[in-house]
Formats: structure tokens, C-alpha cells, sequence
């Protein structure tokens, strides 16, 4: 599966009791609009993430009605933002992204975070997420 550009690569490892907070940016102008799945954070080992927001940094436009759905590979693929919230009429300019819930996730070792663009090509747009990881 490709990967955004700035996509990211977390280990529980370097945390004791400690929470990380990152930070990684889908930009079309680098990881283009195509519909499908692309990763957006891969845990070498078991991590419990929350997706605390997204913010959109440019505008996501579509020819049609795209949507874009944050979730697991593999797993529950809409857990973190479902087709109704990322719909593309919602990802206007400065918008904050809100999780589809604030519970944590548990993602297995070698487990991924993807974003997948659906129903159309996006022709514009730059999001950047922000995530809370810690050891399970």
C-alpha cells in the first residue's frame, strides 16, 4: 500500500508512561487525490492511539462528492472519521476535524492508520492530523 508523504512510524518502546503527540499532513499537491487507501501512521509495536482532531489546512475540492473516511488497515477502517463526517463539502478551509469517537483505539504490532479517499478524486486539499500515542 503507498504512503502519504509525511506519513509516520511510532514504537510504544520510548514511552514509559508518557503520551506522544504526532502530527502528520495528507497534501495533495505531494500525495495526489486518487481514490484508495493510503497509510498515514504504522506502530512497529502495539500503541493505543486517539485521533484527537484534524485541521484543514487548504480546502479539499472534488469534481464529484468525495469522501474521505480515517481508520485501521485491515480493521475498522472508518473508527477515527466515517464518509458522512469527511465528506467533502465538510473539509472546507481552517475546519476542525472531530473524531467519530474520543475513545482510544488499540492498533497490534505493524498495525496501520490509513486515510482512503472515496467515491471521487479529491483535486485539491492539505489536512493535517494529530494523534495521541501510548503504550497499551
Amino acid at each position: 500500500m503507498a504512503s502519504l508523504s509525511n506519513h509516520k512510524t511510532v514504537s510504544a518502546a520510548p514511552f514509559s508512561n508518557d503520551v506522544e503527540i504526532i502530527r502528520v499532513q495528507y497534501d495533495f499537491a505531494n500525495d495526489a487525490g486518487a481514490t484508495g487507501a493510503l497509510d498515514v501512521l504504522t506502530c512497529t509495536e502495539a500503541c493505543v492511539v486517539r485521533f484527537k482532531h484534524g485541521v484543514v489546512k487548504t480546502e479539499c475540492t472534488s469534481g464529484g462528492s468525495a469522501t474521505l473516511i480515517l481508520g485501521l488497515s485491515g480493521g475498522d477502517t472508518d473508527a477515527f472519521l466515517d464518509a458522512t463526517s469527511g465528506a467533502v463539502a465538510n473539509l472546507t478551509g481552517s475546519a476542525i476535524i472531530q473524531p467519530e469517537a474520543t475513545n482510544p483505539v488499540y492498533v497490534a504490532a505493524a498495525g496501520k492508520i490509513i486515510q482512503t479517499i472515496g467515491t471521487a478524486t479529491f483535486t485539491a486539499g492539505k489536512i493535517e492530523y494529530v494523534f495521541e500515542i501510548m503504550k497499551p
